[in-house]
């Protein structure tokens, strides 16, 4: 039985909460979050962009306000960091250090010197730290992972992804609209696909991105549109959150290969096509579900075997996190970026 303690009770959090309930190798014994009323005994739902909302009995948890007072009375396994993406650095530390493993949310961290001391004090507690990145677990991309690996697709020529939403509403206190705390949708939103496409791809030569601001002061980006720059490959990624209220969130692809494209739009059905060069179109097969699920199935069979996980290492977090910066720094310039 995996003990887990879990830290912030918002939109992600209690997404992990619920499914941990439905592990039966799993045990929720302690939360934390500085709301009060996200640690009552019933706490209320909070939605987000994607998923169901539903109100938790925590009444069977030890509930904290503080991460310091958890880390020093549970006797935990595993320390799950759900919280605003500008504390992941500390928390993580802090958890690793009082001798536990750790899940943390996508992004890794705000920057990539805090992602360089989160590997650290992994690497210095030999406690395992894993990065949920969720879209590598996604079941339509976990298809499109397989079929470049087994060549079903062929050479991959072209490569475009999409992830838009109307704006993050739910983040409390707004944090997420603030730059200095999310890094806005490039590095809270956009970066789910620059950390596929680098999964999938290796890593670009180069950058060149372009965005707007819309929503957010100062240097935010609410808006962008990114070239990944590869020798024998045509790659982009579109994503933000400035669409309309009324505009469903979207998420898909479109990769074409030598043997076909292979599509995924949540506006079609069946959802995920392929389209060979020869034969007929047809929707593969996969079993239904969600990243959250899969990826927190997967953390606790490594936990379970003592094997560091593999599918997503803390350095590639670093580097998704590397490529999101060169973003910034294309867009900030109006120049592409040698990744080098």
């Amino acid at each position: 039985m995996v003990r887990v303690g879990l830290v912030g009770l918002g939109f992600m959090g209690q997404q992990h909460f619920t499914i941990y309930d439905g592990m039966d190798d799993v045990e929720v014994v302690a939360v934390c979050d500085r709301i009060p009323e996200r640690v009552a005994e019933t706490a209320p739902s909070i939605g987000g962009n994607i998923g169901e909302a539903t109100e938790l009995d925590l009444s069977a948890q030890v509930r904290y306000v503080c991460l310091d007072e958890m880390l020093e009375d549970g006797e935990l396994d595993c320390v799950d960091i759900c919280t605003p993406t500008h504390l992941h650095a500390e928390m993580t530390v802090a958890a690793l250090e009082a001798g536990n493993h750790v899940v943390c949310e996508k992004p890794m961290a705000r920057t990539e010197a805090q992602c360089a001391e989160m590997i650290a004090a992994a690497e210095s507690t030999g406690n395992m730290l894993f990065i949920a990145q969720c879209i590598r677990f996604w079941p339509e991309y976990e298809v499109l992972q397989a079929m470049i690996d087994d060549g079903s697709l062929g050479e991959v020529r072209a490569a475009r992804f999409v992830r838009q939403s109307p704006p993050p509403g739910w983040a409390s206190d707004g944090w997420l609209l603030d730059p200095e705390l999310s890094g806005g949708a490039l590095l809270d939103l956009h970066i789910h696909d620059v950390d596929f496409i680098i999964s999938a791809f290796g890593m670009p030569n180069a950058v060149s991105a372009h965005a707007v601001n819309i929503l957010s002061e100062g240097a935010a980006v609410d808006h962008v549109d990114t070239t990944y720059i590869y020798d024998d490959l045509v790659c982009t990624a579109q994503g933000g959150w400035v669409m309309p209220d009324s505009y469903p969130f979207e998420m898909g692809f479109q990769v074409l290969g030598t043997e076909g494209l292979l599509e995924f739009s949540l506006a079609k059905d069946p959802p995920l096509q392929f389209f060979p060069f020869e034969g007929e179109p047809y929707a593969p097969e996969y079993q239904p579900g969600t990243g959250y699920e899969n990826e927190l199935a997967y953390f606790v069979e490594c936990m379970e075997a003592g094997r560091a996980p593999e599918r997503v290492t803390p350095e590639s977090a670093r580097q998704s996190v590397r490529i999101v910066m060169a973003e910034a720094d294309s867009i900030a310039g109006r120049e592409p970026v040698i990744i080098g």
